[in-house]
């Protein structure tokens, strides 16, 4: 009975090993199948590969210019800014006022008093926050008004009292109600290497977090030198998708040199990293050798925005009119894919307020978000007036 029981035994253990070969086979057959039949994730294509002709279009001067000709008389606007809320609000520098407008350009409302400011930005609660080249940030309060520009409160939230020297020259929200503001220090002198230009970085309820960690007074990436214009990754993001919405990487400006140091990477896209499960700031070196980092690219560009196809779009001053280099340093806009950072297009060229397709130190430029019938409007700064560009393919 004892020797049957182990025969019994040995037979189950043999028949067991060979139901588990053949249950391994089985799934190894199966799993087969599925690799061969998995469909591949999708490749989403550069922003420019998706709008076929894009690069046989250019960009045509929509009629007409909004100047002292056609009842608008603005003097030396320094910034345009397509707000959350889709109005297109102008900083008009020389007249202490921020002027509202709508996508067409139609006059919705000016501001109250505020001296000479250069640059404005919106946060999610609709307040247009403003600097002007001092250590001051103003507030426009918009929504407890109904938005009637014409009687929104206008009061400071920050005073860098203790640096009467610093210069605030650009300003972005990011993540809501945080917000970027370019800064430089005027009190140093070309003469020492104190550092003088940085990036700081507010809270919500308008206190200091600190300066951004870039490389003090660097030559390359990371690191600003007179920086002249900034803009949240945000922007991109606004009612597409609410986390990447929230991210902290902004592309900026800057001038870039001074008699004793010089930057070529005049515009830096700054994105982030995941380490130790902390998103940290860091330098876009996948753009390295493209066209938005050509060393030869910009003279003095002033402003940078992106749209929500990711399009980037730089103003550039270029150089004085008079100076030696004029006529190699031209002024006008590019447009650049921010996943290539290949160029797309340009309207560059120096005039004078008679020629209505040319520039004279233009120092802003604000897009409207989206690709179809979009706007470029460009603060033309030394003409008194904001001009509007179309590509000639949605005319």
């Amino acid at each position: 009975m004892m020797i049957n029981a182990i025969v019994n035994q040995n037979q189950l253990v043999i028949l067991m090993k060979k139901w588990s070969i053949i249950l391994s086979l089985f799934l190894l057959v199966i799993l087969s199948a599925c690799t061969n039949n998995t469909t591949p994730l999708p490749v989403i294509p550069p922003a420019e590969e998706q709008f076929p002709g894009l690069d046989d279009a250019e960009y045509v001067l929509i009629n007409p210019p909004l100047d002292a000709a056609h009842g608008y008389n603005f003097n030396q606007p320094a910034d345009v800014y397509v707000g959350v809320d889709n109005f297109l609000y102008v900083a008009d520098t020389g007249n202490d006022r921020i002027v509202m407008l709508d996508a067409g350009g139609q006059l919705q409302g000016v501001s109250g008093y505020i001296p000479h400011p250069e640059a404005i930005t919106q946060n999610d609660s609709l307040q247009l926050l403003i600097v002007n080249k001092t250590n001051v940030i103003y507030r426009i309060d918009l929504v407890s008004v109904d938005h009637q520009i014409d009687i929104a409160p206008i009061d400071t939230v920050f005073q860098q009292a203790s640096e009467p020297t610093r210069q605030f020259t650009g300003i972005t929200v990011h993540n809501g109600f945080e917000y970027y503001v370019t800064v430089i220090d005027v009190a140093d002198s070309s003469s020492n290497f104190k550092e003088f230009s940085f990036i700081y970085d507010f809270n919500a309820n308008h206190t200091l977090k600190g300066p951004l960690p870039l490389h003090v007074n660097g030559t390359g990436l990371f690191s600003a030198i007179l920086p002249t214009g900034i803009v949240s990754l945000r922007e991109q993001w606004l009612d597409i998708s609410l986390t990447r919405e929230k991210t902290p990487a902004f592309i900026f400006s800057q001038t870039g040199r001074t008699s004793l140091l010089n930057n070529n990477f005049r515009v830096q896209y700054i994105t982030t990293t995941i380490i130790e499960g902390d998103e940290v700031l860091t330098p876009n070196v996948g753009l390295i050798n493209t066209d938005i980092y050509d060393p030869g690219k910009f003279y003095n560009p002033e402003d940078v925005t992106i749209d929500r196809s990711g399009f980037i779009f730089v103003v550039d001053a270029g150089q004085p009119p008079g100076s030696p280099g004029f006529d190699n340093n031209p002024p006008g806009f590019y447009r650049f894919s921010s996943s290539s950072g290949k160029q797309i297009q340009a309207f560059i060229g120096d005039g004078s307020n008679s020629d209505h397709l040319f520039f004279n130190n233009p120092k802003g430029i604000a897009i409207l978000p989206f690709e179809e019938d979009q706007i470029v409007y460009v603060a033309d700064t030394g003409n008194n007036r904001v001009l509007m560009f179309k590509l000639s393919t949605d005319l």
